[in-house]
């Protein structure tokens, strides 16, 4: 691998690999004014995932530099307790104060899995639920910064959300009383036909039997716990009685992992494929289907980037991750045989059905191979010196039973000018990692990728900077560099068909 063009990422210092990202530090946001209650938070040991209630006392004026406001905080006295706490906080670190829970989400159930922030000891904490407890009516809370799992009240928790480009996300849900009032015939028949798709048994059971014919291409869900809410691709293979088929997955395998998982499904979890949308943009607020592990799982959009790429949270497994546009689609219910898409949040209009497409029946193509030719994927090196590094390429061809070709995105051949072209061990590739979307900043002792001479680095924090910047330890050659937020990534291991997280080092 001598032809290479790429380095180990403490061997050199190119000033063009370490260019600050865009930074909009000296805008002051519209909600910081003196007296304006805010929430607080900060990267103190043991207070990470906590904001606490105050107020602004002064603001900046926007050209110094750091932006720090004085506050003035509502539940924390100063030593002597004569007076509140105030002290100097940069701008990062506020937010404006969340509303009161209206009374529409104070009606709406918390679910486990659901993210929470839980009032505890005068802070608000963000915490996951991981238990609701029909007993006492309480719900166990899991906050990761402590590793402590504590029993709340309804009353002591609140959904939560991101104060980001000026706006809560997920939104507000905000209700008019008047309108409440005016419009509750309509929302009741909303809620009890459209929020919940009403299936026609027999309706539905008559459409299977017309449109899944063998050979026609499918989408196959579960109630598998874990797996609810997911869609795989699948063509059928035989029809079994009145309501069951027999399926065969395109992306699935048995356990030998070469021939394609069969599976037996009744027509209740089969559909067709949804018709294809057009190129749309997708807005905060949109129920999407995102293509993660081989499957179709069902999302919200929660944040939406200026580079087309947007933040989808997954209700069912509590995750948020970070998605480009290639992957997702606008989520649409097969509903007694027509596609009908879903409403928003606090919408009461009927659900818009979509035409099916009755030309479903499965194109004839054999897939050989677990990566497809020209899927992107991450290469990894053996020569001493890149060990702990991934390298953005496409496969272009299979060699033998274990060796393939790739492409390099970044990296050039000796000429400089071409791509580089490499033979390597498959063991040596896997797929591009999904983008997640890291709402809170990394702590210290994560273990990251960072961004670096063309490659993803595995490295760990080590200690937390102002300005989103963290210093990141690389253990193979006991030296630590300086990144900012956007060029790391929480690392990810692939394993046996599946994305692994490791948020935490095993070793200090």
């Amino acid at each position: 691998m001598s032809s290479l063009r790429r380095q180990s990422p403490m061997v050199t210092y190119p000033t063009n690999q370490r260019k600050k990202a865009p930074s909009n530090n000296n805008r002051l946001p519209s909600f910081l004014k003196p007296g304006a209650a805010v929430e607080i938070s900060t990267n103190e040991e043991g207070f990470r995932g906590a904001w606490f209630m105050g107020k602004v006392v002064t603001v900046p004026s926007p050209d110094k530099d750091p932006l720090n406001c004085q506050v003035e905080y509502a539940t924390i006295s100063e030593l002597d307790g004569s007076k509140p706490l105030k002290e100097f906080v940069h701008v990062d670190h506020l937010r404006p104060a969340l509303p009161p829970t209206s009374e529409m989400e104070k009606k709406r159930d918390i679910l486990a899995g659901e993210d929470v922030d839980a009032f505890y000891k005068d802070v608000w904490w963000e915490g996951t639920v991981t238990e609701v407890r029909g007993g006492d009516g309480k719900f166990s809370v899991y906050f990761r910064g402590s590793q402590e799992l504590i029993q709340f009240r309804r009353d002591e928790l609140r959904f939560h959300r991101e104060w980001i480009n000026d706006t809560w996300q997920p939104p507000l849900d905000e209700a008019v009383e008047e309108e409440e009032e005016s419009e509750e015939d309509e929302v009741d028949d909303y809620t009890e036909e459209y929020l919940v798709p009403q299936v026609n048994l027999e309706t539905t059971k008559a459409v299977a039997k017309e449109m899944f014919s063998i050979g026609t291409v499918v989408e196959v869900s579960s109630d598998e716990e874990g797996f609810v809410g997911c869609w795989f691709a699948a063509k059928v293979v035989e029809r079994i009685g009145d309501d069951e088929y027999r399926v065969e997955y395109k992306d699935l395998r048995e356990v030998n992992g070469v021939e394609p998982l069969k599976e037996v499904a009744d027509f209740l979890h089969i559909r067709p494929p949804p018709p294809s949308d057009e190129d749309i943009d997708f807005a905060v607020g949109d129920k999407i289907d995102a293509f993660y592990n081989d499957g179709w799982w069902v999302g919200e959009v929660i944040e939406s980037m200026k580079d087309g790429s947007v933040g989808i949270f997954f209700r069912e497994s509590a995750e948020k991750m970070r998605f480009g546009r290639h992957g997702l689609r606008l989520h649409k219910d097969w509903v007694n045989g027509n596609w009908e898409l879903p409403l928003k949040r606090g919408e009461v209009k009927r659900a818009k059905k979509v035409p099916c497409e009755r030309n479903v029946r499965r194109k004839i193509a054999i897939e050989k191979q677990y990566f497809s030719i020209g899927t992107p994927v991450e290469v990894s090196s053996i020569e001493e010196g890149f060990e702990d590094s991934w390298f953005l390429a496409k496969l272009i061809e299979y060699r033998g039973t274990d060796k393939c070709l790739v492409e390099y995105d970044k990296l050039k051949a000796e000429d400089g000018k071409e791509p580089l072209s490499e033979e390597v061990n498959e063991f040596q590739i896997r797929p591009q990692p999904p983008e997640m979307v890291m709402v809170n900043p990394f702590e210290k002792l994560d273990k990251v990728n960072a961004l670096y001479n063309d490659g993803w680095w595995i490295g760990v924090v080590k200690k937390v900077l102002a300005k989103s910047s963290y210093l990141v330890h690389f253990s193979k050659t006991d030296e630590m560099l300086k990144f900012h937020h956007s060029q790391l990534r929480l690392h990810q291991d692939w394993s046996d068909g599946k994305w692994i997280t490791s948020s935490k080092s095993q070793t200090v």
